[in-house]
């Protein structure tokens, strides 16, 4: 049934005189007129004066709900009924949320949150991966064998260079012999000794391999909700 229309009281346009019932004619009720029947003087005055009482305890439930449910309470339920029919008002329906009390950390009136979250790196706890270690291996070595010669063995001292072989070369001028012939050296050249101008040796390739850290995950969204119950839920906005 459709709210009734609190706002026309009966007889309130009447052009009769307004009649005034006693108290003890009002709590007689029509056995005051006795047999006869009511006059319309009568009769208006009566059911005015029950409009007027329908008027005032409509009003005094309105102001009640108005207390209960004032502008911004929230109204939560099983029913669907739209409490607008109950307690009147203006009201805004609340659609797939949590109500969460607003503090020191989240402002008043305020939206936000999601049922879903993805891992990104810097939420993951710090962890350390393991691998195997396959593919023990050897190098060979090469030979190591390091040899050279220098100086020509005959009576006269000289070092030219190509008086030098293997790990050994002369790293000055082309001659170091008796500037006289005999007695005085000419010290402007030098010997060197260098094993790399005469290493063979070789690091093998074989037993060659690589390790690998595999990755796993599909980093699909993980689902937050909590255990939950649905109810209907409103807030009133007027």
């Amino acid at each position: 049934m459709a709210t009734p229309d609190f706002s026309k009281i009966w007889a309130s346009a009447s052009p009769l005189p307004t009649f005034t019932f006693t108290d003890a004619e009002y709590t007689e009720g029509w056995d005051f007129v006795g047999s006869a029947p009511p006059t319309k003087n009568q009769f208006d005055a009566w059911f005015k004066s029950v409009d007027e009482r329908l008027k005032w305890l409509y009003d005094q439930m309105q102001a009640t709900a108005s207390k209960l449910y004032p502008i911004g309470s929230v109204y939560i339920s099983f029913n669907s009924a739209d409490p607008s029919t109950l307690f009147g008002g203006t009201w805004q329906r609340l659609k797939d949320t949590f109500l969460l009390a607003n503090g020191d950390s989240y402002a008043p009136n305020t939206t936000g949150g999601s049922a879903t979250k993805t891992i990104a790196t810097s939420n993951l706890p710090s962890h350390t991966h393991s691998i195997s270690w396959d593919g023990g291996h050897t190098h060979k070595r090469g030979s190591m064998n390091i040899s050279g010669t220098f100086g020509t063995g005959g009576n006269t001292p000289s070092l030219y260079k190509g008086d030098t072989s293997g790990a050994f070369y002369n790293s000055g001028t082309d001659g170091n012999r008796f500037s006289d012939g005999k007695t005085n050296w000419d010290r402007t050249s030098k010997v060197t000794f260098d094993a790399s101008r005469n290493w063979c040796g070789e690091t093998s390739w074989n037993g060659h391999h690589t390790h690998t850290i595999g990755n796993t995950g599909s980093g699909l969204p993980l689902n937050i909700m909590p255990p939950y119950t649905t109810v209907y839920a409103w807030r009133r906005t007027a």
